[in-house]
């Protein structure tokens, strides 16, 4: 069997358990003040289940976006290890926003994909965009 990356193999090795979310708790805020979108990511972790809540300023989203349970949770690498990545997704009621999201050099990078549920709205296109979030000092 072919192996795009060498850490990718598992012969004569067994995958170690995924690690507990905790690395995402806390709260989140976006490193541009002045997005559209999302302006805080709250995390919360209840032993191997993650919860996250969205918030933005309301311009072209509901100020509150409620909570949801992560999906997918994902490590770096075939062999386990920490919860570095999640999926979840969040009905809006006029729209569906599917959310990936990872944490990268201290960061919460998050995807989403955003799908309108009204299929017949004038002009409207469903659109992507990716946000970094810097985590709130807790000190």
């Amino acid at each position: 069997m072919k192996y795009l990356r060498v850490q990718d193999q598992v012969e004569n090795q067994g995958a170690a358990a995924l690690g507990a979310p905790s690395d995402f708790s806390g709260t989140w805020l976006n490193t541009n003040e002045d997005t559209p979108g999302v302006t805080r990511v709250t995390c919360s972790v209840a032993g191997d289940t993650l919860r996250v809540r969205f918030e933005s300023n309301g311009s072209s989203e509901p100020s509150e976006w409620g909570e949801a349970t992560a999906e997918l949770l994902c490590a770096a690498g075939i062999h386990g290890g920490r919860a570095m990545s999640f999926v979840t997704s969040f009905d809006l009621g006029f729209k569906n926003v599917r959310v990936g999201a990872n944490l990268n050099q201290g960061l919460l990078v998050i995807a989403t994909f955003h799908s309108w549920q009204d299929h017949n709205g004038a002009g409207r296109s469903n659109y992507f965009s990716r946000e970094f979030f810097h985590r709130v000092d807790q000190s």
